[in-house]
């Protein structure tokens, strides 16, 4: 993929292009921004100017003077970084004499992921690296990241894409059919990733699903309900979880934005069309001023999700203020 072909974030893009062509990119490079939104799909595009052009035939994933973590482990460990760890460990590479004779790259996936012995090591690169070195991170959180290491890399931040964007992109050019490709958008919650997923499984999708129209299911219910559900949407514990939960906020946070136009006489702002029955009953029973009350609720508690707050305690409460309050959203089905 050309660097210019990354869905969404064109400003971003262009900030990383103006770099490269003026010669203006550091030699570390830190990409954030929410998970799932293309930033490592960016930097593996930024690699492949990077590296000398013509001098692979294949997949430039596959480069021999490219190296990239990106595995599914929770934590990247110091043997993955340190020469003498694991077998291709990053200074291992490092150490090497180039294959085609020019720069080298190496991209740490999810580097939020690095222990702190492992971004210790890794520091020591990012202010000694090899002559011809480009070291490409990408972090949804990095805040757990040292500051060390953040200071002294360059910055680039990716944003959530817009949902009708990424509906274009998979039916266009992934063939994915448009109803599924509605879906999958809606609930890819702004990540190409994300959505590009949903829409290649079909029980995945049909879970995603089922989540909103569970919270939507709590309506008419009172506090029994609310708890009840609380009990059902809390995630499993650790980083995934917490991933999990900010997800369902974000969705959810959507279908209320919806209500909330719709009751402000705007529906034509309104974005997801797969559940426009069902926020327009929340329009009719809640003013503006009641649908707002309840977004906002949704956004404080994504904040505290990434304070690290309890989950099932902030679930609970999070439901009995919104489905408690009067006027309640009304019961759908």
């Amino acid at each position: 993929m050309a660097l210019g072909d990354l869905l969404g974030n064109p400003g971003a893009v262009a900030g990383l292009r103006h770099a490269l062509d003026s010669g203006q990119l550091g030699h570390a490079l830190l990409v954030t921004g929410p998970d799932q939104v293309g930033k490592t799909t960016l930097m593996l595009s930024l690699a492949a100017e990077l590296l000398p052009r013509g001098s692979w035939p294949g997949d430039p994933a596959a480069h021999p003077d490219l190296w990239l973590e990106d595995s599914p482990e929770e934590r990247i460990s110091i043997r993955r970084v340190r020469a003498g760890g694991d077998p291709g460990s990053l200074q291992e590479f490092l150490g090497l004499r180039t294959w085609a004779g020019g720069a080298r790259v190496a991209i740490i996936a999810r580097a939020d992921r690095l222990t702190e012995e492992a971004a210790n090591s890794l520091l020591k690169t990012i202010e000694e690296p090899p002559p011809g070195t480009h070291l490409l991170l990408t972090a949804h959180s990095p805040e757990r990241l040292p500051a060390t290491v953040v200071s002294r890399c360059g910055r680039l931040s990716l944003g959530l894409v817009e949902g009708g964007a990424i509906e274009a992109w998979l039916r266009d050019r992934h063939g994915v059919q448009p109803e599924t490709a509605l879906l999958a958008a809606e609930l890819g919650a702004g990540r190409p990733g994300r959505a590009l997923r949903l829409a290649g499984d079909p029980e995945a999708l049909r879970g995603e699903l089922a989540v909103l129209d569970r919270f939507l299911a709590i309506g008419g219910g009172g506090s029994p309900a609310a708890l009840e559900a609380a009990v059902e949407l809390t995630p499993a514990a650790g980083g995934e979880g917490r991933e999990r939960l900010l997800l369902n906020l974000s969705i959810w946070s959507a279908f209320v934005r919806d209500a909330a136009v719709r009751a402000a006489g705007a529906p034509e702002l309104a974005r997801l069309r797969s559940r426009r029955r069902e926020a327009d009953a929340w329009a009719r029973a809640l003013s503006p001023a009641g649908a707002g009350r309840i977004l906002d609720l949704l956004l404080r508690a994504s904040a505290e999700v990434a304070s690290y707050a309890q989950p099932r305690l902030l679930l609970e409460s999070l439901f009995l203020e919104t489905f408690g309050g009067v006027p309640a959203p009304p019961a759908v089905a």
